[in-house]
């Protein structure tokens, strides 16, 4: 916490009465009310996905109305103190949060960028340019400036550590062309055009 963050934190904890705690730096118990609750959250998605018999999903929307089925299993049984709570809340904002990280890349020589150890490709003519991505947990969002240029589907690098890929090869197919063979040996060749 900054400076002032933490002046306003004193002051907000001062007009309420309360007092204000600090956690001490390197104790990571003292986070306990915090990560015992995540911690319960995950136990229970993991005996949802033991009862349900398979962790694979068709698509990220399965899973994400699989996950909504249990955390509103989960706040049913939580319903009263919840409603106690809400009595208390404050409106929420206008504007909604952001909901991405936004994070700097530029392009290489070939045709694309590695962006948490995982290779997307993009139009040919953006090599050399300095791009802004926000990364969403299903997609991004690639920008030049303040233009949005494209959207590339989100992709993972596996669990074992290795370097994923997402390969449109409309991006690179011009240069392609003068090399004959080229794709017998690339690594991306059982990889779909999105």
């Amino acid at each position: 916490m900054n400076l002032g963050m933490t002046r306003r934190y004193d002051a907000l904890c001062e007009h309420y009465g309360m007092t204000p705690s600090r956690n001490n730096r390197g104790v990571a118990h003292e986070n306990g009310s915090i990560e015992s609750a995540h911690g319960h959250l995950k136990k229970t998605v993991r005996d949802a996905l033991l009862m349900r018999g398979s962790a694979a999903f068709d698509d990220l929307a399965t899973y994400r109305r699989f996950i909504d089925e249990v955390i509103t299993a989960k706040n049913r049984r939580a319903a009263a103190r919840i409603d106690t709570e809400r009595a208390h809340l404050q409106q929420l904002p206008d504007r909604r949060t952001s909901d991405y990280e936004e994070v700097i890349v530029t392009v290489t020589s070939s045709s694309g960028f590695t962006l948490r150890k995982v290779f997307y490709t993009v139009p040919s003519r953006l090599i050399g340019h300095r791009l802004r991505v926000r990364l969403h947990d299903d997609r991004l969002d690639v920008f030049l400036g303040a233009t949005k240029l494209t959207t590339l589907v989100r992709g993972r690098s596996s669990r074992a550590g290795k370097h994923g890929h997402v390969v449109d090869y409309r991006h690179v197919i011009h240069s392609l062309r003068r090399k004959p063979m080229a794709l017998i040996g690339i690594v991306y060749r059982e990889h779909p055009v999105p």
